[in-house]
């Protein structure tokens, strides 16, 4: 089944989403033939404590803080939809108004009525990761991660796509949810790091080969070996290897009272994607 309806939350506070990222969602939508929908946020930051007394003007701040995602959220859409527009692109834009604490449970409400969400990464905002992580683990629906900032240039179409494979659960969501986006590619590959871990079916990659192929999809197998280096540098040095416009991998973690405890892997590639990436779990 296409990839056909994309979410694309786009962040109001403390920064923006940056115009050019904006451009390249809506490129990456127009290139796969999808409708778009660009999701904000008007942020109600109210003090935890009643203000009665306020002597150092909190309230004031916090409400110049209201005002400045307001705004932001305003901006964002209007530029959102002039671009969409400007590249007949079929889309829809929202606001919600929430409080911070909210966001994610709005986020997960939306991507599980979507093909895939599409989340604009900047490593300076920290906050980020926990709406990242529920939208992976919470929604149903691969998050394609769209990195600001992006050391290399982003590609607007995925003609070369290197999959990560270890047999597991969410490598095999992460196939599945990104076979749309494989069966358009020019050139897969399947990717096993073979030193890393152990490995229940260490050359299964070569039956995943197969399987693609009975959906079209011609597909290369490689073992890899990390020689000492983290999981996501190992990746990272393949697929810039092979300039591939897209990685796909499984998503690992699982939640403790709602704190999720995520895998080495999976830390590094959301404190600093390399390109596109795209998680299932």
């Amino acid at each position: 089944m296409p990839t056909r309806d994309i979410l694309f939350p786009m962040i109001s506070y403390p920064a923006p989403t940056a115009a050019a990222t904006v451009e390249k969602a809506v490129a990456l939508a127009a290139s796969l033939g999808s409708h778009i929908t660009g999701l904000t946020f008007e942020l109600d930051m109210r003090s935890p404590v009643g203000l009665y007394a306020d002597p150092v003007g909190v309230g004031g701040i916090l409400a110049a803080e209201r005002a400045k995602s307001a705004t932001n959220a305003r901006d964002l859409v209007a530029a959102f939809d002039d671009i969409a527009k400007t590249r007949d692109v079929r889309h829809e834009r929202a606001i919600e108004h929430c409080p911070p604490t909210e966001v994610g449970a709005h986020l997960v409400a939306y991507a599980r009525l979507r093909d895939i969400s599409l989340f604009p990464v900047n490593a300076g905002d920290p906050g980020q990761r926990s709406l990242i992580e529920s939208l992976i683990f919470e929604s149903g629906r691969p998050v394609l991660l769209l990195p600001e900032g992006a050391t290399r240039e982003l590609s607007t179409s995925f003609d070369t796509v290197v999959v990560a494979w270890d047999n597991s659960r969410p490598a095999t969501r992460a196939v599945a949810d990104a076979l749309p986006i494989l069966q358009t590619a020019k050139r897969v590959h399947v990717v096993t790091v073979v030193d890393e871990k152990q490995l229940g079916r260490p050359r299964s990659g070569i039956e995943l080969c197969k399987h693609l192929a009975r959906h079209g999809i011609g597909a290369e197998f490689a073992e890899v070996h990390a020689k000492g280096r983290p999981m996501g540098e190992t990746f990272e040095a393949y697929a810039v290897e092979r300039n591939a416009g897209l990685v796909v991998m499984g998503a690992y973690g699982h939640s403790r009272t709602r704190q999720f405890i995520l895998g080495g892997a999976t830390r590094s590639i959301l404190a600093r994607p390399f390109g596109w990436t795209l998680l299932s779990h």
